[in-house]
């Protein structure tokens, strides 16, 4: 009953010029609309500003951003294959990037065939050309 309520209360603060706005304002107020919009005035209220959780968050904030760099790291070693384009706007070959395990070069090149599950760094020897991390501002300035 409370969420029938606040729609029809929140349907009246708009203040309607007729029936019809009325109950169009009703429609678009639906009940996930309205646990939306209590959540976010929850968020927005004073408890989530309150000293302990400003604490915790201030505490716990470094290593959820450390969590976060090992796995987008984890993620550029496991690297990723992309389909190139070529001039005529067609799909038939790819390109390969991925970071080696010890996070100082990158091995990037073409592939003729997408590679099925992972791409052992041995075999991107032949195929791709590696570049230091110290040195990907070269590589940036001459694909661009």
């Amino acid at each position: 009953m409370q969420v029938v309520k606040e729609q029809i209360m929140r349907a009246l603060t708009t203040k309607p010029s007729s029936l019809d706005q009325f109950k169009s304002k009703l429609q678009n107020l639906s009940y996930t609309e309205i646990l939306k919009i209590r959540q976010s005035e929850r968020m927005n209220q004073e408890d989530f500003q309150s000293r302990p959780i400003l604490e915790l968050k201030e505490k716990i904030q470094p290593e959820i951003l450390e969590l976060i760099k090992q796995q987008r790291l984890n993620r550029l070693v496991e690297g990723t294959c992309f389909r190139k384009l070529n001039s005529r706007r067609r799909q038939d070959k790819f390109w390969y990037c991925r970071l080696s395990p010890n996070h100082k070069v990158l091995h990037y090149g073409d592939l003729e065939e997408s590679p099925q599950g992972e791409v052992p760094h041995d075999s991107l020897q032949d195929k791709c050309k590696s570049c230091k991390c110290a040195e990907c501002e070269a590589i940036l300035t001459t694909m661009g």
